[in-house]
């Protein structure tokens, strides 16, 4: 789905009663990771900037991942362990994977 222009998602999974007392695992059923969209790459080594500068947790610092065409991001957590991104993917790669992947 689009919001103003940039893709956007959530991923997530089942979730019980018996899990809710635990840690956060995201191999677990629940939130596996939650990400944002950048406007560029440049962004994203910004934001990574920031987080180094703020002590932040970086779980795996900006690189290019096979994903979708262009997709470079950045993957952090936050205190409670949850995983996040902050990921730059053009809209024309992203627009050609998803419609090959449907076949169109």
């Amino acid at each position: 789905m689009t919001a103003n222009g940039s893709l956007q998602w959530v991923i997530l999974s089942l979730v019980n009663d018996a899990g809710a007392a635990r840690a956060h695992d995201r191999y677990s059923p629940g939130l596996h990771h939650f990400g944002w969209n950048a406007d560029s790459r440049d962004e994203v080594d910004r934001f990574h900037a920031l987080l180094c500068a703020t002590g932040a947790t970086v779980l795996d610092a900006p690189a290019d991942y096979s994903y979708e065409p262009g997709y470079y991001a950045v993957f952090f957590a936050d205190p409670d362990g949850i995983k996040l991104e902050f990921v730059h993917v053009p809209v024309e790669g992203s627009r050609t994977y998803w419609q090959n992947a449907s076949g169109q």
